[in-house]
């Protein structure tokens, strides 16, 4: 018991300090090519420096999180490779530690560290990454006051409003949907055109439905005009408006909800909430298939690297193309976010399981 503590500090040590080298190498690296891209703003467009900064200070959340679950990979794969190359590795199998036992501190690191991105993910990423694209929309294309704005989408009490379109010289709005939870039964109002005037939404010709259970209409009648005060001026609203990576779960999932009932595709949507998900787990998958790879080899640090290299591409190479696969509706949207993670982990296992159970004499 004693030895296995004190492997199990060992073990965690050694991935600690690669981790945390590569977490700040690869964010540095990172955001120094980004900056390359961002030169042409400073000398081409003149934008101020202090832009610039902002610019890379809001994409350092994103970028982060994009070097977690490499970073893990590589501590993993450093940190066991280094043991088999000092026959450590041996000295504790032969001590009888089985090789689940031995991986227990990196999965719990994993999981961790699985959890932060998540974290990340909800809470800092978007807000990050709405900074990051507000900049580029105000002070880098001068976009500023549009008279034009899309997709603006917003929760009032308990109603969701999807403006397809609204346009602020001629107060003009198109493409609504409007979508109410009440207790009993929920309202679902569509329209092609209406109007604005301050806090006050005119929707014409509007279709209302009375929707039952799994939202299925029930009622549906058209009315020629239909009015909502939606309690403050339309232009306050206007922050709402959102790309999928600047949302979180439980924000994709009140659009979803909204374009399911009003009948309009989701699919997309999905594949991008399920993504939130299956990317925060990467870590830990990359703790179950590197450990046993890294086992195979006596080569050390450069055993450890050109495998890393390996996987990273594979893995993301494979995430891109089930992502597109995804989007254009090829496969099935929770597959699309989910299948290089479960072939991945089932790989993992199998190799685990390969070196407990099969390679045991």
């Amino acid at each position: 018991m004693k030895l296995i503590k004190i492997v199990d500090k060992y073990l965690i040590a050694e991935f600690a300090k690669p981790f945390l080298f590569m977490v700040f190498a690869l964010t540095i690296i990172m955001i120094s090519s980004f900056l390359f891209e961002l030169t042409d703003f400073i000398i081409i467009k003149k934008i101020p420096s202090s832009v610039v900064v902002n610019l890379l200070l809001y994409r350092v959340p994103q970028v982060m999180v994009d070097s977690l679950s490499m970073a893990v990979l590589f501590s993993t794969i450093l940190s066991l490779s280094r043991l088999v190359k000092d026959s450590e590795f041996t000295a504790l199998r032969m001590a009888g530690i089985n090789f689940w036992r031995l991986l227990i501190p990196l999965l719990i690191l994993g999981i961790l560290i699985s959890g932060l991105t998540y974290m990340m993910n909800e809470k800092i990423v978007p807000w990050s990454n709405t900074k990051y694209h507000n900049i580029i929309k105000y002070s880098i294309h001068k976009k500023e006051d549009p008279k034009l704005h899309q997709d603006v989408f917003f929760k009032w009490k308990n109603s969701y409003f999807y403006l397809g379109e609204v346009n602020d010289e001629n107060k003009e709005i198109s493409r609504v949907i409007v979508y109410e939870q009440l207790e009993e039964k929920n309202k679902l109002i569509t329209a092609k055109k209406g109007y604005v005037d301050g806090s006050r939404l005119y929707l014409k010709n509007a279709l209302f439905y009375r929707l039952g259970e799994d939202n299925y209409s029930q009622e549906m009648k058209q009315l020629s005009q239909l009015e909502f005060d939606i309690g403050k001026d339309i232009t306050e609203f206007y922050g709402e408006e959102k790309k999928s990576n600047e949302m979180n779960r439980a924000e994709l999932e009140d659009r979803i909800e909204l374009f399911k009932a009003s009948g309009k595709d989701v699919s997309k949507l999905l594949v991008e909430y399920h993504l939130n998900l299956s990317e925060a787990l990467v870590s830990l998958i990359f703790v179950l298939i590197g450990a046993p790879l890294s086992i195979k080899s006596n080569k050390g640090r450069i055993f450890g690297i050109i495998a890393s290299l390996i996987i990273i591409f594979v893995y993301y190479v494979m995430q891109s193309i089930s992502r597109s696969l995804g989007l254009n509706g090829i496969l099935p949207p929770f597959l699309a976010a989910w299948l290089p993670n479960i072939i991945f982990t089932i790989i993992g296992f199998i190799l685990i399981l390969k070196e407990d159970y099969i390679n045991i004499r």
